[in-house]
């Protein structure tokens, strides 16, 4: 059977080039990201942890939402450090028949000062060390 469309779950460390690297491979996607919980309307990125639950929720939201409605090509991305951060999107998309594919990029070859000074949002190197001890290959 041949599948609907397909997911994709873009997955690296802040400032390892997930934004750039759907702008360069598909910019026509349907992006979801939790990332964009957080931009207010004029375009500002303000981030506040408490709410980082709803922000992940909604990206779930955005992705089922946009499977439902057969989008061809759907971009989940996120840090996704850990498997399970990923695995009920991919549920979805398996129940509604999409392909899964996952493109991980990690630290893109860069290390903690260069991605804390790389990353949109001020993720600091130590935020990002961590992240890095706890990342599933």
């Amino acid at each position: 059977m041949e599948a609907v469309g397909r997911l994709v779950v873009l997955r690296g460390l802040p400032g390892a080039g997930k934004s750039t690297w759907i702008a360069h491979n598909l910019p026509h996607a349907r992006a979801c990201s939790a990332d964009h919980f957080f931009r207010v309307a004029d375009g500002a990125y303000a981030f506040d942890e408490r709410r980082l639950g709803e922000a992940h929720a909604a990206c779930v939201r955005c992705a089922i939402e946009a499977m439902a409605g057969r989008a061809p090509v759907v971009v989940v991305d996120n840090t996704h450090v850990r498997r399970w951060e990923w695995s009920v999107v991919v549920a979805a998309a398996l129940a509604l028949g999409y392909a899964v594919e996952v493109v991980d990029l990690f630290d893109g070859g860069l290390d903690d000062a260069a991605l804390a000074a790389r990353n949109q949002h001020g993720v600091p190197a130590q935020a990002i060390a961590e992240m890095r001890a706890r990342w599933e290959r």
